[in-house]
């Protein structure tokens, strides 16, 4: 039976605005930074949520895509043994919890856009031992290689990577020592790449998701942004929500429960993790304190399958010098 730890927290449909309670599972050592003006609330009513261990992945990774086929998990790329660059496919069969090697990358990348788009797995963009790379992948179940697929403009690396509307969005990142706000949209129709309307804030390392039909954006370098901003598809337009509690970069970003969640992170500088799990709800425009990490995690990613929210590996210091091969699934009681 997998361990479950139980955090005492629940997430609700709706709080007051006020500084987050202390948490026995909070960050092993207090922090010292300051949670922004909408600081979240820990939630007092509604669905009960915890944090367990799932399969151990068969290597520690960090600096991982993510990404959700149907009922498996999987997690490309990153970093191993401290090391950047690796052409790691694993799968997770959620079903049987056994992992398996899956088709490798193309070639050696971390930070890597990953998403689903069309039933086939899209790895876009990121680091390799080439330096930052335009190109981008695709890899249908079934098949025992990776496609070529247009490039981007532009090489770019950790920037947001989501489908929304048939259509993979890359949104940010960075080339060279620049962070870029350029939202590109690839139309699988005609294989073209297009401009969509500027994210206002120029970052990377930002954790995104599409709920509701609109791309939510927070956190992010430079720094530890904790700007939340968002994208609607029918006016190609954003606009700025209550920024993210607690500023960081390197977190994970997920839709869940009708909630855009951004779990862990990164103190600036590379100095620390954080533990922190934190979920807007679009209805309500207020940030809730969910269950906090069991450890804290930087260099993630996240997915949801069914009603548990997978989060695989990940650095367990700031910085790439050390992986980890827990994966952590967030899910109801």
């Amino acid at each position: 039976m997998r361990a479950l730890w139980a955090t005492g927290l629940l997430l609700a449909t709706a709080c007051t605005a006020a500084h987050p309670a202390a948490s026995p599972t909070a960050r092993p050592a207090p922090s010292t930074r300051s949670p922004s003006p909408s600081a979240a609330t820990v939630a007092p009513t509604a669905r009960a949520l915890a944090w367990r261990v799932g399969p151990t992945l068969p290597i520690a990774l960090s600096e991982v895509g993510v990404a959700a086929l149907g009922d498996q998990l999987h997690v490309l790329g990153g970093y191993i043994g401290g090391r950047p660059h690796s052409r790691t496919h694993l799968v997770l069969d959620t079903r049987t919890g056994r992992w398996s090697q899956g088709v490798p990358l193309p070639e050696a990348l971390d930070h890597i856009g990953v998403a689903v788009l069309d039933g086939s797995l899209w790895a876009v963009g990121g680091y390799s031992d080439q330096g930052i790379v335009a190109h981008v992948w695709s890899w249908t179940p079934g098949s025992s290689t990776w496609s070529a697929r247009t490039p981007l403009p532009s090489p770019r690396t950790a920037g947001a990577c989501v489908v929304l509307d048939g259509k993979l969005h890359y949104i940010g990142g960075k080339t060279g020592s620049a962070e870029l706000n350029q939202h590109l949209v690839y139309d699988p129709r005609t294989s073209r790449w297009t401009q969509a309307a500027p994210m206002p804030t120029a970052r990377d390392h930002m954790a995104a998701a599409v709920v509701q039909g609109k791309i939510y954006v927070g956190t992010g370098r430079p720094g530890d942004l904790p700007t939340l901003e968002v994208y609607d598809p029918t006016t190609d337009s954003w606009s700025t929500g209550p920024p993210v509690p607690l500023g960081r970069s390197a977190a994970a970003g997920a839709s869940f429960h009708g909630l855009f969640v951004v779990l862990g992170g990164e103190h600036p500088g590379e100095l620390g993790v954080d533990t922190e799990v934190d979920g807007y709800d679009p209805r309500t425009r207020r940030w809730t304190r969910l269950p906090s990490l069991p450890h804290g995690r930087q260099g993630i990613g996240a997915t949801v399958i069914g009603n548990v929210l997978y989060l695989p590996g990940g650095g367990p210091v700031g910085g790439g010098s050390v992986q980890s091969n827990v994966l952590m699934e967030l899910t109801d009681r």
